[in-house]
Parts: structure tokens; sequence; C-alpha cells
């Protein structure tokens, strides 16, 4: 929790600086695992929407437990994949802010759709 909270505060710092501050924030993305991959930039999607001022309450409380749900797996693959954990937080960060830009700017693509989130977050 104390992750994504500040995830959301580094988002409202973020917002005016997002193409510079992502190219120095993380490895390039072909040196993650895709199991890390999917589940922080899904844990990141369903963080940003459960921002949004335009969902009904009850879609913003689904949107953080899946979030919290897709990070859980994040910070799994990580450990899976020796990956120290004091990358996580440097992880979430990126991911929030290419987030932000894929669903608020339209500036990058999508990752992944939302039924592969929705896969991932639920997933045993």
């Amino acid at each position: 929790m104390r992750t994504k909270l500040l995830a959301v505060a580094a988002l409202a710092l973020m917002t005016l600086s997002l193409p510079a501050y992502a190219e120095d924030a993380v490895p390039a993305e072909d040196q993650v695992s895709d199991a890390v991959d999917i589940a922080f930039w899904c844990g990141a999607a369903f963080t940003v929407a459960s921002m949004s001022d335009d969902l009904p309450a009850d879609q913003k409380a689904a949107s953080d437990h899946m979030a919290d749900l897709a990070f859980a797996r994040a910070k799994a693959a990580l450990d899976a994949d020796g990956i120290e954990a004091s990358e996580y937080d440097r992880l979430t960060d990126f991911y929030v802010s290419s987030a932000v830009a894929a669903l608020s700017t339209g500036e990058e693509d999508m990752r992944y759709t939302s039924d592969e989130c929705v896969a991932e977050a639920t997933a045993e």
C-alpha cells in the first residue's frame, strides 16, 4: 500500500516531465521478464484507472483492488527473477508514468489489453 501511495504522489510530480523521467527510471523493457512486465503494467494501469474522476466509487474500488493484486504478482515475479527488492519502487514509478501517458494522453500504446490485465491480476 505504501508503494502504491508513493506511486500516486510521484504521478502528480511526474506529469510535467514524463518523457525524460521514463527514460532514466528503469532499464530497457527487454531487461525484465514478461511476467514482471505484465504484472507491473497492469498494476499501474489499474492504479491510474482507480484515480479517474469519471468512474463510480464501486468501479474505483474494484480497480484499486485489481491494482493491489497485480502489484503483488509483480513483487512475486521480481523475487522469482532474482531482481533486487530495491527495484520494486523504481519499477512501480516507471510503469505508473507509462500508464499515465497511455491512458490519459494516448501518446503511448497500451502494452496489454484490459482482458489480459484482469487475467493477470486474478491468476492463481
